[in-house]
């Protein structure tokens, strides 16, 4: 017979067992934490590197331009402007090839990689050029190579990261880094003295770092988490486990193309709105990137003040991100309300740009430019909105690639919008830009309304609410979704970010 315990012996086992469990708990988060950080050392640097490089690289054109680029490649009327559009045009159509590759490939890395050297060498061509053909071919042919970048960056944050951890990740590798440091290495570059016209040295410049950077990353950057040299055994398995929570699998190297789930994507309302926010949403980014040098010159400013005065703007591009990304991490289904709230502020500093003369206002028109900086934070959040709210690998993958597929066509399209005859002021770009912030606005408020409606379906119909999930039943659910590659329709305990 088992002997009866006292009342004193029954309390203080049950302090041990509290007392037990907390100690695992806790050392379950300090397992957490720990890969956290050695997935951040790695693989985050990586991300946020490639997409400076890949940004940095975009921008030089228009830095480029202040310093002789135009005059020595006898470029005139609207050439300029087809030079930021025939990136895209090569970004667009290389987006169909990389859609059949991107979810067969195993080394997601190593072939990121590989795509860096080639277009920092291809960049380097770009100070051989002497007319329009010649940069416009060199420009075609790197929107082909760095179409696949963005995707790929998309489907690795899933694959190491939890939904919660994806917004502030995506804001720091989607970064204005890039808008940031042309302007100070402009600024440098511009004084620098030799043999070569001014504007060549920033695309030899750029383009070796961008070739060696992707040489070294070759060697270090694991196949994926379970190769991953910075992992012991348990880490792995804890990284493993992270991911599972996130219900959208962590499948890589798929063999076929799994046409219904692009069937279910392309059905799906949702989705048609993200695709017409993504494009509008890159008119801006066009304008932006593309004149916004000329815009400020245009307030009379030298080459050289332009360059420094261009910086603040991609650094309150970057704080934006930043701060609506930690609010994201601390405050459940927000994204919404702050993706409306930075557009908002964007229409204000578009607004401020059309109605007020640079003349008598110049230094409220260049506080206008800086205001127009939170454009890139909508964006950032509708990434994380992708990344999260698709599961499937033939779904994530066309997910991934329309962002990049429509990301360029806003891109191509935006530029023309830019006549050269209206330079410095180009009121018909900024009434594009402020047509499409009306249009993104429309679209996140139908898009989170949808969600929203969806997952009341679900908790109804199920009787069984996400959250009331425990932490191993999570697990289960998604290893079951990695290994029969369930999308977010065919999972029931799927709750949509929005």
């Amino acid at each position: 017979m088992s002997k009866e315990l006292s009342p004193k012996e029954s309390i203080s086992n049950v302090q041990m067992d509290i007392e037990d469990s907390a100690e695992a708990l806790a050392a379950e988060l300090r397992l957490n934490k720990r890969v956290v950080m050695k997935i951040d050392l790695v693989i985050l640097p990586f991300l946020v590197c490639t997409v400076f490089l890949q940004l940095l690289d975009k921008n030089c054109l228009s830095y480029a331009a202040l310093y002789g680029l135009k005059t020595d490649n006898n470029l005139k009327g609207q050439e300029y402007s087809w030079l930021a559009t025939i990136f895209y045009i090569g970004y667009l159509f290389a987006e169909i090839p990389v859609f059949f590759l991107l979810p067969k490939i195993k080394n997601l890395c190593r072939w990121m990689c590989a795509l860096l050297v080639i277009w920092g060498a291809l960049l380097m061509c770009m100070a051989g050029c002497h007319n329009f053909a010649g940069l416009a071919t060199v420009r075609l042919f790197l929107g082909i190579f760095e179409a696949a970048i963005q995707p790929a960056c998309i489907i690795l944050s899933t694959t190491w990261y939890t939904k919660s951890e994806q917004p502030i990740r995506m804001a720091l590798w989607s970064n204005t880094f890039a808008g940031v440091f042309n302007g100070i290495f402009g600024y440098g570059i511009g004084h620098w003295t030799g043999s070569l016209s001014t504007w060549k040295y920033f695309f030899l410049v750029y383009g070796a770092v961008t070739i060696a950077f992707g040489i070294v990353c070759s060697f270090l950057l694991p196949n994926s988490i379970e190769t991953a040299w910075f992992l012991n055994a348990e880490e792995k398995k804890c990284a493993i486990a992270r991911t599972a929570t996130n219900q959208t699998g962590i499948h890589l190297g798929a063999k076929d193309i799994k046409w219904k789930q692009i069937l279910e994507a392309v059905t799906d309302p949702k989705y048609w709105l993200l695709v017409v926010f993504i494009i509008v949403q890159n008119f801006i980014n066009a304008g932006i990137t593309n004149f916004n040098t000329f815009i400020i010159k245009g307030f009379g400013y030298s080459n050289y003040r332009t360059m420094l005065l261009a910086t603040p703007q991609a650094a309150v591009a970057m704080g934006a991100c930043i701060s609506v990304a930690f609010i994201c991490y601390f405050v459940k289904n927000i994204r919404y309300i702050l993706i409306c709230l930075t557009t908002c502020v964007t229409m204000a500093g578009i607004i401020m740009l059309w109605k007020v003369s640079p003349t008598l206002h110049r230094n409220t028109c260049l506080a206008a430019v800086y205001i127009c900086g939170f454009y890139n934070a909508p964006y950032v959040l509708t990434l994380s909105l992708i990344a999260s709210n698709n599961s499937g690998s033939t779904k994530k993958a066309f997910n991934s690639i329309s962002v990049g597929l429509f990301y360029a066509l806003g891109n191509l399209i935006g530029p023309q919008f830019f006549l050269n005859s209206e330079s410095p002021t180009y009121p018909t770009g900024i009434k594009a830009m402020l047509a499409a912030c009306v249009i993104m606005l429309f679209c996140v408020s139908v898009y989170a309304l949808l969600c929203f409606v969806e997952n009341r379906r679900r908790d109804k119909t199920q009787l069984v609410k996400n959250g009331e999930l425990d932490l191993e039943e999570i697990i289960r659910i998604g290893k079951e979704v990695d290994r029969d590659d369930l999308t977010d329709v065919q999972n029931k305990y799927f709750r949509y970010s929005f």
